[in-house]
């Protein structure tokens, strides 16, 4: 169980390299911890205010303003042979979805495909969408033709 622990670890921190994970892993890191450090060790006053689900609107709390929430918080809260075999799975479920996070994180970025969270009117809503779908495929079509130029020009090692 160890190694394939300390594979996945490996595995988490190339990723982590690509795309913003902040969402993906607040419970790798909480897993991570117990894993390897075990038992969380925060004064018994903050456990009770996360327990509660406690979370500074202002996010002042110089402890744990980190944590977004107390996600990691509760996912290190756990025995350490579980820890470990949660951390296993949980890096293989983002492994296998990792292509379409890839892909969403571009489509972020490129200024030619639509936000998705930009308020459209109802009746422009269908159009938006077929739109938002054709400069998706038209950026992964254009990656494609980069990344084979590349591999012609001897840029990487497949």
């Amino acid at each position: 169980m160890r190694a394939r622990f300390d594979q996945r670890q490996e595995l988490k921190n190339e990723y982590e390299l690509l795309i913003k994970f902040d969402e993906h892993t607040y419970e790798l890191f909480g897993l991570y911890q117990q894993a390897i450090i075990g038992d969380i060790n925060v004064p018994i006053i903050l456990l009770k205010l996360l327990e509660m689900n406690y979370r500074d609107p202002n996010e002042m709390s110089y402890m744990w303003s980190w944590i977004k929430g107390n996600r990691k918080w509760h996912a290190w809260n756990k025995c350490k042979d579980d820890a470990m075999y949660l951390y296993v799975e949980k890096v293989n479920q983002l492994e296998k979805g990792l292509d379409e996070l890839v892909d969403d994180w571009k489509d972020e970025l490129d200024p030619r495909v639509p936000d998705k969270n930009a308020w459209v009117p109802e009746e422009e809503a269908e159009q938006f969408q077929k739109f938002m779908e054709q400069a998706k495929r038209e950026r992964r079509e254009r990656d494609a033709l980069k990344r084979q130029e590349e591999i012609e020009d001897g840029m990487w090692d497949e």
